[in-house]
C-alpha cells in the first residue's frame, strides 16, 4: 500500500544478483533468476503467468478488485523476470509523439511515450523532431516488442521473424495481424501533430476547468522540504554532496526521491484531471504504451505551469544530479499524466524514456502494488538484469536518467496516477537521437517537438554550448 511522508527513510527492496533475498526492513521475499533459483522451462513460466493473469484480467473487466495475495505478488516478480529475458531481444523505450518507444531486435531502438509539442514563447528556439519517429520503436503489445519498420513487410519478417516466432507469432495469420498493427501505428504517428493541434484548439475554446488556479504555477503547490532543497541548489556553495544529504538516494543507479508537491495540490490536480476526463472534450493517449491519461500540453499547461517548473525548480536539482546528461541545460520537455486501474492499464513493459532526465511524481489515489522497477542503462543492458524495485510514495517524485531501463508492475487494486515529465537537452541529443541511436534526421515539428534544435539562418555567431560550461 502507498505511504505518506514516512518517519524514517529506508532503501527500497532490491533484486540481488544472488537470486533469493529477504529484505529485512520490508519483510518481503524475492525469487530471482540467478543461481538456479528461477525455473528453467519457459512453459512453466508461461503457465504461471496465464494462471494468474487470466483471473486478473477478468476481474479488471468486471471492475472488481484483483487478489492481493502473496501468490499475486510472486507472479508480479516473475513478470519482471520474464521481461528481463525479453530485453535480450527487444528493449522498450518511451518516446515523443504520444508513443512509447522501445528498443527493437535486432537493431537498437528507443523509448516510449507520446510527443508533447507545446507552444513556443517569444524568443524560444525552434524545436524539431527526428524522422525515426515514423519508423522506429513501433510497439506491438501482444508480443512485448518494439519494432523498426521501413514500409517493407519482408524487412519486418527478416528482422523480427525469429523473435516473433519465439513469442508465439507462428502462422501467416499471426504475422498479418502484427503487420496491420504496425502500419496502423505508423499512420497514427503521421497524423499525431495535426490531431493534437485540433484537440488543443477545441479544449482551449470550450473547456471550463474545475480549478483554474492550478494552471499557473505557485510556490504554495510545493512541499516546504522541496522548496528548501531548491533554495540550497541555487546557493553559491551548493554541490552534489550537499544535495545528497537532502534527497534520498535509492541506489548506485542514480535514482533519487524527495517530496515534491503538497497533498492539497495533488488532490486538487487529480480532481481537475477527472473533471477533464468526464467532459466531452477530445482526448489523446499519453504515449504508445499507455492508453489512459492526459497530455498536459493539450490542457494548456506548458507555458504557465510546466516551463517555469522545469526552469526555476527542477533544473537547479538536475544540474547537480546529472551534469553529464545535460542536467544544467534542459531546454524542453514533454509532460503527461498516466493512469493505472483494474479496468484499464494494469502495468507497463520495460522501456526507456525519450528524455535526458525524467521526473515521476505519484499523485494518488488509493492503490496497492504496482511498484516501479529499474535495471541498467539501455547502453549497458545485461542478459539477466540486476533490478531495483521502488515503491510509490504519495506526493514524492523520483528523478532518474531517461536511458534507465524501467517498468511498472501490475496494480492489484484501486487507482494510481503519476505525473511524468521528460526533460530534454538539445545540446546533448542534437549529437545522437536516443530513439534510433543515430545522428538525428531533423524534420519540422510542433511546439517542443522531440527537443532537437539547429542553428537557424540569421542566428548570431559564436553561440556557446552551455552544457560545456558545467
Amino acid at each position: 500500500m502507498q505511504r505518506q511522508l514516512p518517519s524514517s527513510k529506508r532503501q527500497s527492496c532490491r533484486f540481488s544478483q544472488a537470486g533469493l533475498q529477504i529484505n529485512k526492513s520490508a519483510g518481503r521475499l524475492f525469487w530471482g533468476p540467478r543461481n538456479g533459483l528461477g525455473p528453467g522451462p519457459k512453459g512453466l513460466l508461461a503457465f504461471l503467468e496465464a494462471v494468474v493473469r487470466t483471473p486478473l484480467q477478468q476481474s479488471s473487466r468486471a471492475g472488481r478488485e484483483a487478489p492481493t495475495s502473496a501468490f499475486f505478488r510472486f507472479w508480479s516478480r516473475w513478470v519482471i523476470w520474464r521481461r528481463s529475458l525479453k530485453l535480450v531481444g527487444g528493449r522498450g523505450a518511451l518516446s515523443d509523439g504520444p508513443v512509447a518507444r522501445t528498443t527493437g531486435f535486432p537493431p537498437p531502438s528507443g523509448p516510449a511515450g507520446s510527443m508533447d509539442r507545446g507552444v513556443l514563447g517569444p524568443g524560444r528556439s525552434r524545436f524539431l523532431a527526428c524522422a525515426c519517429f515514423l519508423t522506429d520503436n513501433l510497439f506491438v503489445e501482444r508480443y512485448g516488442l518494439h519494432l523498426r519498420y521501413r514500409g517493407d513487410p519482408e524487412q519486418l519478417r527478416r528482422d523480427y521473424g525469429p523473435v516473433l516466432r519465439q513469442r508465439g507469432c507462428r502462422s501467416e495469420e499471426d504475422f498479418a495481424v502484427v503487420l496491420r498493427e504496425v502500419e496502423k501505428e505508423v499512420q497514427r504517428r503521421k497524423e499525431l501533430d495535426r490531431l493534437s493541434r485540433e484537440r488543443k484548439a477545441i479544449i482551449s475554446q470550450n473547456y471550463r476547468p474545475k480549478h483554474p488556479h492550478l494552471y499557473i504555477l505557485q510556490e504554495s503547490f510545493f512541499n516546504p522540504e522541496f522548496l528548501e532543497t531548491v533554495k540550497y541548489c541555487k546557493s553559491q556553495n551548493a554541490d552534489l554532496q550537499g544535495l545528497l544529504h537532502r534527497v534520498e538516494s535509492l541506489s548506485d543507479k542514480r535514482i533519487y526521491r524527495l517530496p515534491i508537491f503538497t497533498k492539497e495540490f495533488c488532490e486538487a490536480f487529480v480532481e481537475e484531471l477527472e473533471h477533464f476526463e468526464q467532459s466531452e472534450m477530445p482526448k489523446g493517449r499519453p504515449n504508445s504504451m499507455n492508453n489512459y491519461g492526459v497530455l498536459l500540453n493539450e490542457l494548456g499547461l506548458d507555458e504557465t505551469f510546466l516551463t517555469p517548473l522545469r526552469e526555476k525548480y527542477l533544473q537547479p536539482l538536475t544540474a547537480l544530479l546529472y551534469p553529464d546528461c545535460g542536467g544544467s541545460c534542459l531546454d524542453s520537455h514533454k509532460a503527461f499524466v498516466v493512469k493505472y486501474a483494474l479496468h484499464e492499464d494494469l502495468d507497463l513493459h520495460t522501456h526507456y524514456d525519450n528524455a535526458e532526465v525524467t521526473l515521476n511524481v505519484c499523485l494518488g489515489k488509493e492503490f496497492t502494488e504496482g511498484s516501479l522497477y529499474f535495471a541498467e542503462l539501455r547502453q549497458d543492458a545485461k542478459p539477466v538484469p540486476n533490478y531495483l524495485e521502488v515503491e510509490h510514495l504519495l506526493y514524492y517524485g523520483l528523478f532518474h536518467r531517461g536511458g534507465q531501463l524501467h517498468g511498472a508492475l501490475a496494480i492489484a487494486s484501486g487507482e494510481r496516477r503519476n505525473l511524468i515529465i521528460w526533460m530534454r537537452s538539445s545540446a546533448v541529443r542534437n549529437h545522437l537521437c536516443p530513439m534510433c541511436n543515430r545522428v538525428p534526421d531533423l524534420v519540422e515539428a510542433d511546439g517542443f517537438g522531440d527537443g532537437f534544435t539547429r542553428i537557424l539562418e540569421g542566428s548570431p555567431p559564436g553561440t556557446t554550448d552551455v552544457c560545456s560550461l558545467t
